[in-house]
């Protein structure tokens, strides 16, 4: 049993999933109250978009924009926050506005199925959304299509959407939606111990097919497995595009992987259902194209045949399969690096500067899902991720002497006239890391902690392998070149304590799919 908290809106909480058992009565009446909720869902960001054009246009609006920010908690911050709040508040911008708004839609047919409190939580997440927009932390939100959205929550446990421990079922009305439950599964079993928050019902397309499971919001800590323990010391991260460095200080552990290195590239597969998709999109509607082949502008109906939805739905289901498998590796990774140390230390990077120069990569491995994951199970596990700004510490350009040359991206390895290196260049960032402190590198730590950690991580550089099926002078690694996932592979490098020994290269042949090489 878990340990009972204050309840507050500050409690932990973490997620318990549970698959339900669905007749075709009951998956029926869900996808029914799941349009039924999109619709609202489509209301409700209209009108967030409606209110905040008038905001941006008024004048009140204009003049909190003309107040000086400050330093955060400063006079001049609290007013220029007080302007907008009153702006907000004059133009009906602001959650419970839209929850008011949301109230005539308990009065349509929607009504009969949705309970207030659901709708409430739509109304909020289509505000959020566009909240986020307002901020400039989000693109401007898209409305969506039919079968397009996928999950539906509540507020408590008390009403609504509920979840019935005794019985194993989700309670929602009419709706009793029996659980699967693994007794055997000391996770599931942890979650139902613990106190639920409020449940959210998902739908997820399994190629034709739909599966629905139930949430449990979960109030404490999630269950940690006994093999997964929280090492100790402090762990240095150099994230690329594709690759992850991780040492830890006294570099007895050092390791250059790829994100997802098992991960198997379908990007030729998925090229093919794409061109199929175009053309049989074309085929379909000739009228909304051009003579040169571009689509026409303004607003048009496309007509979609049954061939061309079981091709969307083949492709829907390849990314599907890609996201899941991707998701369990970088999870895996995460577990690996937690049980090292800790405290954490990583740049603080801009994801979509990565996605704009390294696009097909980054979409691959996403190496942005794998610090949010890091996130997550530090925070759970207790230990601490420090992001520092890379502005002020330029790992890699700085020696541990102090001097600071620029490096190109094609130059892989660390070399000082002060008799540092060759060591490689993300090997030697990840362990400067290690000693970054408010944003700025401890150089004089670092120098002195050098003799000791040079003959590991030189030997770490030594066992750097080139690419598989690859030529070594080729090596990405090597000579930096862009290369895409399906062209070529990268084995997974990992040195820990030991003096370097010599490395045969030997040309390795390439297996059927191969792996991938980083694409910065």
């Amino acid at each position: 049993m878990c340990a009972k908290k204050a309840r507050s809106r500050t409690t932990p909480s973490f997620i318990c999933e549970l698959p339900l058992r669905v007749n075709p009565k009951e998956e029926r009446e869900l996808l029914i109250r799941l349009d039924g909720g999109r619709q609202i869902y489509n209301a409700c960001l209209g009108e967030s978009l409606r209110r905040l054009a008038r905001l941006r246009e008024s004048s009140a609006y204009q003049e909190a924009r003309q107040l000086p920010k400050g330093l955060k908690g400063s006079p001049a911050a609290r007013r220029r926050t007080k302007a907008f709040a009153e702006a907000n508040a004059a133009y009906g911008f602001r959650e419970y506005d839209l929850h008011a708004y949301a109230v005539q839609f308990g009065h349509a047919w929607v009504g009969e199925r949705l309970d207030a409190n659901t709708i409430q939580k739509i109304a909020t997440r289509a505000f959020r959304a566009v909240q986020q927009h307002a901020l400039g932390k989000q693109g401007r939100p898209r409305f969506k299509g039919k079968g397009q959205f996928d999950s539906l929550e509540g507020k408590t446990n008390q009403s609504g959407i509920r979840w019935e421990g005794e019985g194993k079922t989700v309670v929602w009305g009419t709706l009793k939606l029996q659980a699967i439950v693994d007794p055997r599964d000391q996770v599931i079993q942890h979650g139902l111990a613990c106190r639920t928050k409020f449940v959210r019902l998902v739908r997820r397309k399994l190629g034709p097919h739909n599966r629905f499971y139930a949430q449990l919001v979960c109030e404490g800590d999630p269950y940690q497995k006994p093999q997964h323990t929280l090492g100790q010391g402090v762990v240095g991260l150099d994230l690329g595009p594709s690759t992850i460095a991780i040492v830890t200080r006294d570099a007895a552990t050092a390791i250059l992987v790829p994100f997802c290195a098992e991960l198997e590239s379908r990007q030729g597969e998925i090229r093919r259902l794409q061109r199929k998709l175009d053309r049989q999109r074309r085929a379909g509607d000739p009228g909304n194209y051009n003579p040169d082949g571009t689509v026409k502008a303004g607003k048009k109906a496309w007509h979609c045949s049954h061939r061309y939805l079981q091709t969307r739905e083949q492709l829907g289901e390849l990314f599907r399969r890609q996201v899941a498998r991707r998701k369990g590796l970088q999870n895996r990774l995460v577990n690996r690096v937690l049980a090292l140390g800790d405290e954490i230390h990583l740049e603080k990077l801009s994801y979509r500067a990565f996605q704009r120069s390294f696009g097909r990569s980054v979409g691959f491995r996403a190496p942005g899902t794998f610090v949010q994951s890091l996130r997550r199970k530090a925070g759970h596990a207790g230990a601490q991720v420090d992001e520092f700004d890379p502005r002020t510490t330029c790992l890699s350009q700085v020696c541990v002497c102090g001097a600071k040359v620029k490096k190109p991206l094609s130059q892989r390895t660390h070399v000082c006239r002060c008799g540092v290196g060759p060591v490689q260049r993300d090997l030697f960032s990840a362990w400067l890391a290690c000693y970054v402190e408010s944003d700025r590198l401890d150089a004089g730590r670092a120098e002195a902690a050098w003799p000791g950690v040079d003959t590991r991580l030189r030997a770490a550089s030594s066992n750097v392998q080139p690419a598989m099926g690859q030529d070594p002078c080729r090596n990405r690694l090597l000579d930096g070149r862009s290369r895409s996932p399906a062209q070529s592979g990268l084995a997974i490098r990992e040195a820990c304590h030991g003096a370097p020994s010599p490395v045969t290269r030997e040309r390795i042949p390439q297996p059927e799919p191969p792996a991938f090489l980083r694409g910065e």
